[in-house]
């Protein structure tokens, strides 16, 4: 999924009845950026599949810019240790 986001929300709302007529699912939603302290400066957001085509081309044409959610990781994560690591301690203490 990727979130095309947008200052003003009469752009938001163009650029998501756009997609809608061309029969692409998009949701319009707003959120606020971290360390935002007031919800009317928060960003119009459109979430859409990101297989759109052109989709940052069309968004910058618009007055937008894409931010691609980044995928989870697919690898299982590194093993832990079955035993807790020894330390030599210096005989010099």
């Amino acid at each position: 999924m990727a979130d095309v986001h947008f200052d003003e929300r009469d752009d938001a709302e163009a650029f998501a009845a756009a997609l809608g007529a061309e029969g692409i699912t998009c949701r319009l939603h707003r959120d606020e950026f971290a360390g935002e302290d007031d919800f009317e400066d928060a960003a119009w957001l459109v979430e859409v599949d990101d297989s759109v085509p052109a989709l940052a081309d069309r968004a910058e044409q618009a007055g937008g810019w894409v931010v691609v959610a980044p995928d989870p990781p697919s690898a299982a994560p590194a093993p832990l240790p079955a035993a807790p690591r020894r330390i030599k301690r210096s005989p010099h203490r």
